[in-house]
């Protein structure tokens, strides 16, 4: 009887679990994850603007993941890529024949800023935004790498939306976007200047003034605010794997780190935004690599880049942010991208077993042909 190989992942995000969820059965995989609930990161959005409880955006991980799948609740301490195992917080060694780090990217505190990005932080924004105190949000992002450069606009969106008199403003911290974000900005930019956001380019934070509510630039710029609600860059927990990025550093269309090691979703340094579809087609590419090394009976395949997240704009309205390695579109605003941001909160769940390629898959390729 032939042994089954062993993957182990770190990790029970978007990647992780969908990487395991693939290759339930065909290998003998371990997930080790430290959580009891798996959170649905963009559906943070309507959950902070009051559009849906928590049951909507969060699940057991047992539940997630197939039943075949071994989950280890438990916090990876160390990563030891040579010999493709982990210790755990309890002294615990796990190893595998391939071995996946899908361990996300952590908010760094800056200025006693920390991003949104888990249930905690958006529990504390849902009850600003519920109650607000004051009518002055500034919202935005600082320099580095952040989990999706949409997030900032789309708050401001539905902000403006939900209290048409407040005052927002929204910080970037780049004068000119990078070539491949260019089309969101010049839509969104659009947007904003229909609701009456304001919109601040190359604005750095160099301080913030809690007693008296001021943020201010590094060029001295100064604004005042009652809220601020501002995503920090991300990096990875296991600095020694990382780069000058704060992440792990992989081959951008393998997603290899070194031979039989994978990195997936937010934890890698490849040049996408950090969205959950990225996550899931990087981890389509490397369960598809392990079969393929494994049984033999396909092609080969590499991940080109792709991300794309739908956007909330207006009431009913909403735009799609398509892009990969070479290129990339913005559109709308349209209410079918509304009514698909919103139906994916749903859709999601079965996604993480693979379950909607069937229309991911195709509306990827038109937009890459289109």
């Amino acid at each position: 009887m032939i042994k089954m190989k062993k993957l182990l992942v770190i990790g029970g995000g978007n990647a992780g679990t969908l990487i395991a969820n693939l290759l339930a059965g065909k290998l003998d995989v371990t997930v080790i994850e430290p959580n009891e609930y798996h959170l649905y990161q963009p559906g943070l959005v309507d959950y902070i603007i009051g559009e849906v409880d928590e049951s909507k955006i969060s699940m057991p991980i047992r539940s997630v993941l197939k039943s075949k799948v071994k989950w280890i609740k438990s916090k990876v301490t160390k990563i030891l890529v040579d010999d493709r195992a982990v210790l755990t917080e309890r002294g615990e060694r796990y190893e595998g024949d391939y071995l996946v780090i899908a361990t996300g990217g952590q908010n760094k505190s800056l200025f006693n800023l920390k991003g949104y990005h888990t249930l905690d932080d958006g529990r504390s924004i849902r009850e600003i935004i519920k109650n607000p105190k004051g009518k002055n949000f500034v919202i935005g992002s600082m320099p580095g790498i952040i989990k999706c450069p949409a997030a900032p606009w789309e708050i401001s969106f539905l902000l403006k939306n939900k209290y048409p008199e407040a005052n927002v403003t929204l910080i970037i911290p780049a004068k000119q976007p990078p070539s491949l974000q260019v089309p969101m900005f010049n839509l969104f930019s659009k947007m904003a200047s229909v609701l009456g956001i304001k919109v601040l380019r190359g604005f750095v934070i160099n301080s913030v003034d809690y007693e008296n509510k001021i943020i201010t630039s590094i060029e001295g710029e100064r604004v005042n605010f009652d809220h601020l609600i501002i995503d920090t860059p991300i990096s990875t927990t296991f600095n020694e794997l990382a780069d000058n990025s704060g992440l792990i550093p992989v081959d951008r269309e393998t997603l290899t780190f070194k031979d039989g090691v994978f990195v997936i979703g937010d934890a890698n340094n490849t040049p996408t935004p950090k969205t959950g579809a990225a996550a899931h087609f990087q981890a389509e590419v490397v369960a598809n690599n392990i079969l393929y090394e494994i049984e033999g009976n396909r092609d080969k395949d590499r991940y080109k880049g792709d991300a794309m997240c739908a956007v909330y704009s207006g009431p009913r309205d909403g735009a799609l942010v398509w892009l990969n390695y070479n290129r990339s579109k913005a559109l709308g605003p349209s209410p079918i991208y509304y009514y698909m941001k919103k139906y994916f909160t749903n859709l999601y769940w079965s996604s993480l077993h693979g379950g909607i390629d069937i229309l991911l898959k195709p509306m990827v390729y038109s937009l890459s042909k289109s």
